[in-house]
């Protein structure tokens, strides 16, 4: 028996914005000279550019918008809290980076979909903290100490001996950043077992003092 492993592309918003963006360029580049940019001159041409650019910036803000209350209506209804990184600094490292549309575009979702997290958050009353970035993924997240290598995407504390994937590491390191700044008691030594929820928002769940408080990670 023969099998045929069928590869499917995943058709995100960044690639629907995408293609406006290239036809945008291709249009700009079948009326422009080495030495003149013609589109700029003919009104119907620029007109379609635009429009191009504008669905494209579209696609963006409707997917960030729609992602964001679908965060926060989940946090509100297993009464979690959100906690997201600030990408401040990394927006504009991407902006040094060439001037491709993909970059832009990249840049363009992580500023809208930040923005989006707060105000709906603001708006629905759900507990929000936007945490340092800095060494997240790096950082043991029960002692503190700088982390090792210890195989692909893995690392491992010299120390205490905690190990997991990068991607573990960087939500838990985020998760206990975000319980300091809501003022939750961040037990030393045990993974991240808060003690008390900051306000009656986040309930007790089950009577465990780990589940007092959940924080999704954005």
């Amino acid at each position: 028996m023969q099998m045929t492993r069928i590869n499917k592309d995943i058709d995100t918003a960044i690639d629907r914005a995408y293609k406006w963006m290239v036809l945008a360029e291709s249009l700009q580049k079948k009326y422009s000279s080495p030495k003149y940019p013609a589109w700029r001159r003919r009104r119907g041409v620029l007109n379609r550019i635009r429009s191009y650019h504008r669905r494209a910036r579209n696609i963006l803000e409707d997917w960030a918008r729609k992602s964001s209350l679908k965060i926060v209506r989940l946090a509100m209804r297993l009464q979690y809290a959100l906690a997201r990184e600030d990408l401040t600094g990394l927006i504009e490292s991407l902006r040094k980076m060439p001037k491709n549309h993909r970059t832009r575009l990249i840049i363009m979702g992580y500023s809208r979909l930040g923005k989006w997290i707060d105000w709906q958050s603001a708006k629905h009353g759900a507990p929000l903290a936007t945490v340092d970035p800095r060494d997240t993924s790096s950082e043991c997240p029960q002692c503190d100490s700088k982390l090792d290598e210890n195989g692909y995407r893995r690392l491992k504390c010299s120390r205490c001996g905690f190990e997991a994937y990068r991607e573990v590491i960087g939500k838990l390191n985020i998760r206990k950043r975000a319980m300091k700044i809501l003022g939750i008691k961040v037990i030393s030594g045990g993974v991240l077992a808060p003690s008390q929820p900051p306000n009656d928002r986040c309930k007790h769940i089950d009577g465990g003092t780990n589940e007092q408080l959940k924080v999704i990670w954005g």
